[in-house]
């Protein structure tokens, strides 16, 4: 029997599902993080954390262990540089067809299920990304809160401070923001929440985790947490609308031939879930780009990168099999927690 690995190694968990040369998935695994390769002690946190993941996996479908087992393919979708990942995963996972992505383009191999279209994520971070039919391919942003992440959780956050320290200034208008803050994170002014940030005690990810307040203020019906939310998602669309002129023209055009597919545009990311940000990104969209899906992806990352592993031998799975993946998913049992539990 054949076997294709595809592993989403994230920076929270690292999801892994192996399957059969048929396409039927045998198990999957879930882990703790494999990114920040760069930090000290990285390289060593990436090579457990697959090795434990990936044996569970292969436990879990009665498979030859790690140590001997020879993948058909393998692709692994990884945050950030990934030419580091490769060096270390070569070592150690034996397969002829050993490939290793940004997290980007398997995620939007999963958004898709592998066909044309793009996604744009709107999570802690931002990116968008698309391929079309003729295999171009395209990403905005993606580079990080200090020069990038439009549109993202981090983004919300820090323009709830600036709403906040606007207020206090003077010439911001009254929002709802400055007292939930202050009373939340324990300050008694803007002055002090921003030297909070300015002096390292709070990171960016403690930032981030601010959007989940401005969603409460702005669900209570205050006006300013309402457009940061709004606002949020027209940046995100500024994305999407980008690549759907550069790669799928036709996506803009008034009349199109009966056979046309629209391109799918897919949302990824829990900035999407609150009532303001999504149907400001969808409105802004259709009103340049009428002729597309916006959508939920139709395959989870994980999913992505086995599509990729199969297609970096040449081979692929047919949409019919593919459709059945995510059912396969929900009955499988996580064999990864299963092993935590048990330790």
């Amino acid at each position: 029997m054949s076997l294709f690995l595809g592993v989403d190694g994230g920076q929270t968990t690292t999801k892994v599902a192996l399957a059969d040369e048929r396409g039927r998935i045998l198990s999957q695994a879930t882990g703790g993080p494999s990114n920040h390769t760069e930090e000290p002690g990285g390289p060593v946190r990436l090579e457990r954390v697959i090795r434990t993941t990936v044996s569970s996996a292969l436990s879990a479908a009665a498979a030859p262990p790690l140590e001997t087992v020879e993948f058909a393919g393998a692709c692994f979708g990884m945050t950030g540089e990934t030419e580091i990942k490769l060096q270390i995963l070569s070592r150690f996972v034996r397969t002829p067809a050993l490939r290793v992505v940004h997290d980007s383009v398997n995620a939007l191999a999963g958004a898709t299920a592998g066909d044309p279209g793009m996604m744009v994520i709107g999570g802690t971070g931002s990116v968008a990304r698309g391929v079309n039919s003729q295999g171009r391919e395209m990403r905005v942003s993606g580079w990080g809160h200090m020069f990038g992440d439009e549109g993202s959780a981090y983004w919300i956050g820090r323009e709830a401070v600036r709403a906040v320290a606007a207020e206090s200034d003077g010439f911001g208008e009254e929002t709802q923001l400055t007292p939930v803050l202050l009373a939340r994170l324990g300050v008694t002014s803007s002055v002090a929440l921003m030297a909070n940030y300015y002096s390292g005690k709070w990171s960016h990810e403690h930032m981030a985790g601010l959007s989940v307040w401005v969603d409460e203020v702005a669900q209570g019906g205050d006006r300013v947490a309402q457009n940061i939310l709004q606002n949020a998602g027209r940046l995100l669309a500024q994305f999407a609308s980008f690549i759907l002129t550069a790669l799928f023209p036709t996506s803009s055009a008034t009349e199109v031939r009966s056979d046309w597919k629209a391109p799918i545009v897919a949302y990824i990311g829990g900035v999407f879930k609150n009532d303001f940000t999504l149907p400001a990104f969808r409105e802004a969209v259709l009103a340049e780009h009428p002729r597309v899906e916006i959508r939920p992806p139709l395959l989870p990352p994980v999913l992505g990168s086995l599509l990729l592993a199969y297609r970096s031998t040449g081979s692929d799975v047919p949409r019919s099999v593919r459709d059945l993946w995510p059912e396969a998913l929900t009955r499988l049992p996580d064999a990864g927690l299963a092993a935590s539990s048990q330790r």
